[in-house]
């Protein structure tokens, strides 16, 4: 193991002990001299902000709930420039490596200190006994997994991960149904599709952003606008209440967009959400919830809620639940057609602006990027389609007793062709199939995937294997 210098053990090992709860186990003072003790570390952040989400920390008597930013030196909090970031306001505690020598407190845009700064200096031979306790491991390092499952013939494992993709469906048929307490099929198929828009950066704030201009709202606004305009004056309802247009951004230099129809559709926009605004009295959602760091510009959200407009005007006549129900019922007897048509149904071309430009400033020749690329693909396209259009119209077939259309969803479910492959589940793939190429393309659906999905995230996540082996052998 390498020791800095300068600021005690390597800074991916503090991380670990922080993941691990060792902090939680000590009695910590602040530089100022205040206790803390730690709750809760919160989750590891990957993207841009604070290194650890939603911590709980006690200082004296007060409890405080927030984020947690590690550094080398106290001076990291300006060089990277942490004071002028709206992303480190909610930070509650920045974890210094190092002795306490010079000390100048961490200042957040707020105009507000961090309420706790500590320090941390763990000696070298401290450190070789927490390296065994907590079995931290070295940069790009990970732990061996010994898979039960894996020892399993193949039709064993692929049986179970059956099993594993219907409890996943019903799972999430069961959460929308539970969602009907409070909302409608058509906000909930909208706010479902609009989470999945976001991916895993920014789900959250698409949620948000169906609930704070819910799809009842949005009908009612046909009577604002002749049909030929719905879906600028969509886009300009969708990109105000999300604060992305150019007047929501303080710093927008207006000179960028050179092109008279660029400019002449941005102004449109903005009218639109002036009047809409002014008449209802709605406010944005906050410019800084939206994340673009360590995104590919296609996938910019501006791009995304372009491609929202669209998925909502082809179902703004008869709404999200009715036009889906037709389509099932046009298709009763061909599940492969029918999964082609809903794959359809949320895939978006480029057209007009979006097919020059990524955000309000940034065109497609800034990144040298394809001026042609989709809007919404087709693998975003089945991902909706998957995890939110057929668990739900599932969950609606449940609540009125139509088990003919309940049947249609399962099929089209387990024949729906697969989706992008993503990280989970080549882990889970290596950890079940290591000598069997052929029972790893035995993976060729949907369901197979959300399978997989389902047992990392019941079990393999929290290396609860006994668990696992529990339920699996109550299959046999």
């Amino acid at each position: 193991m390498k020791i800095e210098d300068r600021s005690g053990i390597a800074e991916h090992y503090i991380f670990q002990l922080w993941e691990k709860g060792y902090f939680s186990t000590l009695n910590l003072i602040t530089a100022r001299g205040a206790p803390v003790l730690v709750i809760s570390q919160g989750t590891r952040n990957h993207d841009a902000g604070p290194d650890f989400k939603n911590a709980s920390i006690k200082i004296n008597d007060q409890i405080l709930r927030g984020d947690v930013e590690i550094h080398r030196a106290p001076e990291d909090w300006y060089q990277h420039g942490h004071h002028a970031d709206p992303a480190y306001n909610n930070v509650i505690l920045h974890l210094i490596i190092g002795k306490q020598e010079s000390y100048e407190p961490a200042i957040r845009l707020s105009r507000t200190a961090v309420p706790a700064e500590i320090f941390v200096d763990i000696p070298e031979e401290q450190f070789r006994e927490l390296e065994k306790t907590y079995h931290l491991l070295a940069a790009g390092e990970s732990e061996p997994v010994i898979c039960q499952l894996a020892n399993l013939p193949d039709a064993k494992k692929l049986a179970i991960i059956d099993y594993f993709s219907h409890e996943r469906f019903d799972a999430k048929a069961e959460r929308f149904r539970e969602m009907r307490q409070f909302a409608s099929w058509n906000q909930i198929l909208y706010s479902g599709i609009m989470e999945a828009l976001g991916y895993a950066k920014n789900q959250t704030v698409f949620r948000k952003l169906a609930a704070r201009l819910p799809f009842e709202a949005l009908l009612n606004e046909k009577k604002h606008t002749k049909a030929s305009d719905l879906l600028i004056y969509i886009q300009g309802l969708l990109f105000g209440t999300a604060g992305l247009l150019p007047s929501q951004e303080t710093s927008f230099d207006w000179r960028r967009i050179k092109d008279q129809a660029a400019k002449d559709y941005v102004e449109e926009l903005e009218k639109i959400w002036a009047n809409f605004s002014k008449r209802l009295g709605l406010e944005p959602l906050p410019r800084e919830d939206w994340l673009f760091f360590r995104l590919r510009p296609v996938n910019f959200p501006t791009r995304r809620i372009a491609g929202a407009s669209i998925i909502l005007l082809r179902f703004f006549e008869s709404g999200f639940l009715e036009k889906l129900l037709q389509l099932f019922s046009s298709q009763k007897e061909n599940p492969r057609k029918a999964a082609r048509e809903l794959i359809k149904a949320f895939t978006c071309q480029t057209s007009g602006y979006w097919a020059q430009f990524y955000t309000f400033s940034e065109s497609a020749d800034d990144y040298n990027s394809d001026k042609k690329v989709t809007l919404i693909g087709s693998s975003r396209a089945k991902e909706i389609v998957v995890n939110i259009v057929l668990p739900a119209i599932f969950g609606f077939a449940s609540e009125t007793g139509n088990s003919q259309l309940k049947n249609q969803c399962q099929q089209i479910y387990f024949e729906f062709p697969k989706t992008t492959t993503n990280i989970i589940e080549r882990k889970m793939i290596a950890r079940l199939f290591s000598d069997s190429s052929e029972a790893r393309e035995s993976i060729t659906t949907a369901a197979k995937q959300q399978g997989l999905i389902h047992l990392y995230k019941l079990f393999c996540r929290r290396n609860e294997c006994s668990r696992c082996q529990k339920v699996a052998s109550k299959l046999e």
